[in-house]
């Protein structure tokens, strides 16, 4: 039978990930909608959406996906996920990973973190983790993935949840690395879903 009507397509493992493209103004346009909390030193999160070009070589991150949410100072955990889901299939987009503040700390991704792009990763190899770090005057933005292959089978496999530290990757690649596969585009257009 054919698939439902709906959703995306679905995607062959390339060799060689594609490009993801990503507008400097969603970022800052998260940065407001997190304004109260970064002032409370509370962290927020957005799940970020996107589509993938007519050419299969590029993702454009186009949505930011507002949750319903529940943070402290150090964790941030998106809630009624289901309500993420039917954005992302209604819409037809791709799940490109998520954005979130670290109000009072450095801009890194923790162990908590990892696991959290763990699932986003599995999923999407291009999937991306943004970190804003608004007090931290050496990197107030970070964008960042697992690395491939060690990072991200050593957190597949960690049975550990909440604060942990992780050993050394078999690879001997760092648990996680900035993206290089992610451009910053001026010209790439977005719109905010708020589910709050």
């Amino acid at each position: 039978p054919p698939p439902p009507p709906g959703g995306i397509k679905e995607l062959t493992k390339r060799a060689v990930m594609r490009d993801v493209h990503v507008s400097v103004a969603l970022m800052e346009e998260f940065l407001a909608y997190a304004r109260l909390n970064t002032q409370k030193g509370i962290e927020s999160c957005g799940i970020l959406a996107g589509r993938l070009s007519a050419n299969d070589s590029c993702f454009n991150i186009t949505t930011l996906i507002i949750p319903k949410q529940t943070g402290t100072t150090d964790t941030v955990q998106a809630l009624n996920e289901e309500e993420i889901f039917e954005v992302q299939f209604s819409q037809e987009l791709y799940p490109m990973g998520w954005i979130h503040t670290h109000p009072t700390q450095t801009c890194f991704l923790s162990s908590v973190d990892v696991h959290t792009q763990c699932g986003y990763q599995t999923m999407l190899d291009e999937a991306v983790a943004i970190v804003m770090a608004p007090t931290d005057r050496a990197k107030r933005c970070g964008i960042f993935r697992l690395s491939t292959p060690g990072g991200l089978q050593l957190v597949q496999k960690c049975p550990q949840r909440g604060f942990h530290s992780h050993p050394d990757t078999s690879t001997g690649q760092e648990l996680y690395e900035l993206c290089g596969h992610v451009y910053l585009n001026p010209r790439a257009k977005h719109s905010v879903i708020d589910l709050r």
